[in-house]
């Protein structure tokens, strides 16, 4: 008997080309994340220390003789950068001789209070010209190219231009003699103003009083050493040292025993060598 062959024909498997996974934007911002906090490498400890976050109003002269009086204490200051235009304001470079002097201060110093603002440490990214000069690597950087701005030229008029045109202006009158002097007129006149005040940390002349203000320390002067001066003095109470300023502040009964022992110190007090400065402590 004749079989009649069945329908169906036989099923073909097709196999597909295997796809790589799409990454989501998910993804995407996960990994673009991860390369923007990916940390920099540290800067290697150097001679130059790099400091921010300074007083913008303090006048660029005196922040460097501030700044001078305050790092001294680290060892040798080859050089203070700073600069009073707008790009470099509120920024200075301290140099030192060596990178152990850079990386004491750098420790002690994080967080100082700097005329009345923190102080924030790091070493400096680029080596300074002075250290690279001593070194033999200095290469002079190419001068940069000011672009000159095109103004407008001022028209020059003179007196008859001007009665020809009428823009003729009087003239301000003079101010009265009554009128008050300014504090910039004051400063030589009254005494004890300076416009300028060059000591650190700024401080107005202060009034007698009990306590003492003795600046200009050798480094890790202790407070025996100031008793030694002070202690035998009529009225003496207390020492307390500023290690990290090099300044102290020394205690007596009443201003009149404090003013006393002032007056017979005289100026020329030393200890090991080095003359100290003293005065009133602002109350």
């Amino acid at each position: 008997p004749s079989h009649t062959p069945p329908d169906t024909a036989p099923t073909q498997t097709l196999f597909a080309p295997r796809q790589e996974p799409c990454k989501s934007a998910e993804n995407l911002a996960g990994m673009a994340t991860e390369a923007a906090t990916t940390p920099a490498p540290p800067i290697p400890p150097n001679n130059t220390i790099y400091v921010n976050n300074l007083n913008e109003r303090v006048n660029v002269e005196e922040l460097k003789k501030a700044l001078s009086h305050v790092f001294a204490q680290f060892g040798k200051i080859l050089e203070i950068q700073a600069s009073k235009t707008l790009k470099r304001r509120g920024q200075a470079w301290v140099i030192f001789d060596n990178v152990k002097s850079a990386e004491k201060s750098l420790k002690e110093m994080q967080g100082f209070n700097f005329y009345n603002k923190p102080m924030r440490l790091a070493f400096a990214k680029v080596k300074s010209d002075v250290v690279a000069k001593r070194d033999g690597t200095f290469v002079p950087r190419p001068e940069k190219k000011h672009k000159k701005k095109k103004g407008k030229k001022r028209k020059v008029e003179t007196k008859e231009t001007k009665k020809q045109n009428g823009k003729s202006k009087k003239s301000a009158p003079p101010a009265p003699h009554s009128a008050a002097p300014t504090i910039r007129g004051m400063a030589g006149v009254v005494p004890g103003m300076n416009p300028a005040p060059m000591s650190f940390p700024p401080r107005a002349p202060a009034g007698p009083n009990r306590v003492l203000f003795v600046e200009n320390l050798p480094l890790q002067c202790s407070a025996e050493e100031l008793n030694a001066i002070f202690g035998g003095k009529p009225g003496f109470r207390d020492t307390r040292v500023i290690g990290v300023r090099n300044v102290a502040f020394v205690d007596f009964e009443n201003e009149y025993t404090a003013t006393m022992a002032m007056n017979q110190l005289g100026d020329e007090v030393e200890i090991r060598g080095q003359p100290i400065t003293i005065s009133y402590a602002k109350q």
